[in-house]
């Protein structure tokens, strides 16, 4: 960037930077007419070049500050323009997410709804009960209970 110029003397300190707003700018002046008048005025030619240099330096830091200020304004629309393009994709991704996380819902919905109903359906059938009465099963479980102990009672006692 340019540094900040120091205010030459011959520029008086009281001198708007700017013009103020609704005040129309004054008509442009052809560059020999306005040498003539600071002639005419009594300026010498060193006085000239001075002030044609402040001059110079003005319009250089009008332009510069217009120009930083024109950047600023384009920075800020970028701003803007950016975080409205982040704020939709950031709604397009949360859309997407939302959709994808339905659809493998769905998915493992299906994917577990057989064997739930067929673990549901096989639980539902009571244990299938025989017709024999249950004297006749108790009776073989102490036929089966006395002939296992005989069988031990032989084999270790040796009867």
């Amino acid at each position: 960037m340019t540094e900040p110029l120091e205010r030459p003397q011959s520029v008086p300190s009281d001198m708007p930077q700017r013009p103020p707003e609704g005040e129309p700018l004054p008509a442009p002046v052809d560059a020999r007419r306005a040498v003539e008048q600071l002639r005419d005025a009594g300026f010498s030619a060193d006085q000239q070049a001075a002030l044609t240099t402040a001059l110079l330096r003005v319009l250089a830091l009008w332009t510069q500050q217009a120009t930083r200020g024109d950047l600023q304004t384009e920075l800020h629309a970028g701003e803007q323009r950016l975080a409205q393009q982040l704020d939709t994709l950031r709604e397009e991704i949360r859309r997407e997410v939302a959709q994808h996380t339905n659809a493998l819902r769905e998915e493992l919905q299906s994917a577990f709804a057989r064997p739930a109903d067929l673990l549901h359906t096989t639980r539902a059938q009571p244990a299938r009960r025989t017709d024999v009465p249950l004297w006749l099963i108790t009776a073989l479980l102490v036929l089966t209970c006395a002939g296992v102990f005989l069988l031990v009672g032989r084999s270790m006692l040796g009867w």
